[in-house]
């Protein structure tokens, strides 16, 4: 028996009340369904008003077929599903949750006290304005960023446009759904319309009997080409939000496939500019409670921070052991109160490190803190009473 199947779980069977955990904690997160060998990918990409779950799978799943899937959210977390259908899109399936489980008991590590201000915090960097993964509410600031880039590459196409995912066309839609791509080569030629690869949707299969429609679409309007991709933001806990879309036409040339490679290059570039955009810095210095290999604990007394980081999931910065250089963190946050003094207290857990070598100096730090730490126990216990 693995050491999940020994913890203790307790498991919501209210739809509601599921529905609510699912919304907070796994909506559009990696899931993994048990398995020996390799765990596979799914994620919940929509939630339905029947309490019924729009997924997106690695493998093919059988209909009407019960699986377990899990995510470790500090605590364990399990839910049982049911295949209902499949959806029209390869490896979209609807699912109905019988149950969720949370473990009892949080896997610890040993937290360190951290005392005379050995280790703190500076260098924050956090969202002005958030980004919900549900509503896609997108801020004025980067639709102003999305405008500037579209005019920056127009000249290289007969029409581009950068925007969020607010427009209602069916191919937008799609993107939206899948979060891949619509490349259609040559609309003049019926194989643009059945392209085999990982990234791109095959609208042949997804429109069957109905691609005529789509293929006069395209030349009635005298569209030659088109790519449609999914356009992504990086948070400052380092996950990737799809937030709107690049849509490139030619009306004469064919397009081909490094038009994609294209596409992810401006995006890693659009990225940074909204980052410039999106980001607030602010340099304090914030106390540092404990530590453990995985994250730790905190206290923010800067008013302003504070109001950033009370809506944030996450935020990146530099953790300062002293005597030793910045370890630049990505953290996600676990927990968050504010005292009656109005100081916010958060427990973070760090999920990845700015540079690879800054792992191993962080892991090396609190090994070394952790040993000083066990003798100043043992010489506790020494004391005569």
């Amino acid at each position: 028996m693995n050491q999940e199947n020994k913890r203790k779980l307790e498991w919501f069977l209210n739809k509601d009340k599921v529905k609510a955990i699912i919304e907070k904690h796994l909506y559009q997160k990696n899931i993994y369904i048990k398995s020996l060998e390799e765990p596979p990918k799914l994620r919940i990409i929509e939630i339905n008003p029947n309490y019924t779950y729009k997924i997106t799978s690695e493998i093919v799943l059988d209909l009407d077929k019960e699986y377990i899937a899990y995510r470790v959210l500090g605590r364990y977390l399990e839910i049982h599903f049911k295949v209902l259908s499949k959806g029209e899109i390869k490896g979209i399936y609807n699912i109905h949750i019988k149950a969720l489980g949370i473990s009892l008991i949080e896997r610890e590590d040993l937290r360190i006290p951290i005392k005379n201000n050995d280790v703190y915090l500076t260098n924050f960097l956090t969202s002005k304005h958030l980004i919900e993964p549900k509503t896609r509410i997108i801020p004025t600031t980067i639709k102003v960023g999305l405008a500037e880039f579209e005019n920056k590459i127009r000249s290289f196409y007969d029409a581009v446009k950068l925007d969020t995912f607010e427009n209602p066309d069916p191919l937008i839609e799609l993107v939206k759904k899948t979060e891949k791509i619509i490349l259609i080569k040559d609309s003049f030629d019926i194989t643009s319309f059945e392209i085999e690869h990982s990234e791109i949707l095959n609208l042949k299969e997804i429109y069957k009997s109905n691609l005529d429609k789509i293929i006069q679409r395209y030349r009635k309007l005298n569209i030659k080409s088109e790519l449609i991709a999914p356009l992504y933001y990086l948070t400052h806990d380092n996950n990737l939000i799809a937030i709107g879309y690049i849509q490139l036409q030619n009306k004469n040339k064919i397009m081909e496939l490094d038009e994609i490679e294209k596409v992810k290059q401006w995006n890693q570039e659009l990225i940074e500019r909204m980052l410039q955009i999106n980001t607030i810095q602010i340099q304090e210095r914030e106390e540092v409670l404990n530590i453990s290999k995985n994250g730790f604990r905190t206290k923010i007394r800067h008013l302003k921070l504070i109001n950033y980081l009370i809506k944030q999931s996450g935020f990146s910065c530099d953790i300062v052991f002293k005597g030793h250089p910045p370890i630049s963190i990505f953290v996600e946050i676990r927990s968050s109160a504010r005292d009656d003094k109005g100081v916010l207290h958060i427990g973070a857990k760090i999920i990845n490190f700015k540079k690879t070598e800054q792992k191993d100096l962080y892991l090396n730090l609190v090994q070394i803190y952790e040993k000083k730490f066990k003798i100043m126990q043992i010489q506790a216990k020494k004391v005569p009473k």
